[in-house]
């Protein structure tokens, strides 16, 4: 898992990570790569200097060249970064490491001591490779305080082989809607690519399933994407998901429905409710079609 400065500083611009707010709680503790000696400088001097002048520049001449991937050597964390701040930094892991608490995002609740503890929780390319999301977006919404952020950067689209999930504006839309949180950013950044016939895997035409193609486009490249939301945590109840009923051919059963309702209206979204009443207006219509073909 990596990651580089620029979440963090984007954090600290706007006023999101400050000397003040500054429990982070990392979802995979991340390397950073190529970090910038500006970049570290303007991140420390933001977030509160807490060693000497001196020790400062030693630290960032090794921590910007070990930033550079090499297959020989570890690459800084940010956990290293952190710690030249006032930042408390903890992080969770199946993997031991630096400041990790170990748990399995598949299986295992947050310790009680990191409930409703941090200013800042990041999921900066790590749920993806989890296959139980219902509990990686729980552990991050009760390990958030009430006003707190949560930063997920995270594959959109692309990404053919990584990890086993890519995310959409509505999953993040609607979640956002289930449990009040505001959206303060939500946008895309390129991320590279994948090339199909590097992943081993047919390529068919649409017209046909059974016709293979030998390219998907002329050079055979996909764009990756990475999506970016930044959402604020309003209130303290437990952890809701959403339901997504786009593409259901009726409204939703009512018992079903219950499930997503606790004192205020939530859980099917925005869009699906509107498509429920158009539904209902629908059928309005023919039932008064029906009457008036039988007078």
């Amino acid at each position: 898992m990596a990651m580089n400065l620029d979440g963090p500083l984007y954090l600290q611009r706007k006023g999101l990570l400050t000397p003040e707010r500054n429990k982070i709680l990392d979802i995979g503790p991340q390397n950073v790569y190529f970090a910038r000696d500006e970049q570290i400088r303007e991140f420390v001097a933001s977030q509160g200097q807490t060693i000497s002048d001196a020790n400062l520049e030693k630290e960032i001449q090794r921590l910007v060249y070990f930033s550079t991937p090499r297959s020989e050597e570890r690459t800084t964390l940010f956990s290293e970064i952190a710690d030249l701040t006032n930042i408390e930094y903890n992080s969770i892991d199946v993997c031991p490491g630096l400041k990790t608490e170990i748990l399995d995002l598949n299986f295992d609740k947050l310790p009680k001591y990191m409930v409703s503890r941090y200013d800042v929780v990041l999921n900066f390319g790590t749920t993806e490779h989890i296959f139980n999301q219902w509990n990686c977006f729980e552990v991050m919404h009760d390990a958030t305080k009430v006003g707190g952020i949560i930063y997920h950067q995270l594959p959109a689209s692309g990404y053919l082989d990584h990890g086993y999930y890519c995310y959409t504006p509505l999953f993040f839309r609607e979640m956002a809607e289930a449990n009040g949180y505001e959206i303060l950013d939500l946008f895309v950044t390129p991320a590279g690519e994948s090339k199909i016939d590097q992943l081993e895997i047919q390529t068919r035409t649409g017209s046909s399933i059974l016709d293979r193609l030998d390219h998907l486009s002329q050079d055979n490249r996909i764009p990756a994407l990475n999506i970016h939301v930044i959402l604020r945590k309003t209130r303290s109840s437990g952890f809701r998901c959403a339901l997504e009923i786009a593409t259901a051919h009726s409204p939703v059963n009512q018992a079903m429905a219950a499930r997503y309702k606790g004192n205020e209206q939530v859980g099917t979204g925005s869009v699906n409710r509107e498509r429920t009443r158009n539904w209902r207006r629908w059928k309005d219509v023919q039932r008064r079609i029906r009457n008036a073909l039988r007078q």
